[in-house]
């Protein structure tokens, strides 16, 4: 499995989603991501966003949960929410700089 569907498959499996640091090429780890989440239909309840407080990251947010509307979950309910989901990565250390 590629490191993009293990990074869409960790914010499917949790509660509200994750937070991504993107360090390298932006447009082309968004492009990687776009391009692995086309694989799976069950991702389609996933949404890429830019990060409104940090512009080197991005949410990867569930759209089909109830209790998330039209604006995604604050940061803080990302990191620390309990059940210990929503880790933040760093996108180019996982995926490489290709």
């Amino acid at each position: 499995m590629s490191k993009e569907l293990e990074i869409l498959y960790d914010a499917f499996n949790s509660d509200y989603g994750i937070e991504v640091e993107l360090l390298g090429n932006y447009q082309m780890s968004l492009q990687r991501l776009y391009a692995a989440k086309r694989k799976d239909p069950d991702l389609d309840i996933l949404q890429i966003s830019r990060s409104p407080t940090s512009p080197t990251h991005i949410w990867i947010v569930k759209t089909d949960r109830p209790q998330v509307q039209a604006q995604p979950p604050s940061v803080d309910a990302l990191k620390n929410n309990p059940q210990g989901d929503g880790p933040l990565y760093n996108l180019a250390d996982l995926l490489g700089d290709d």
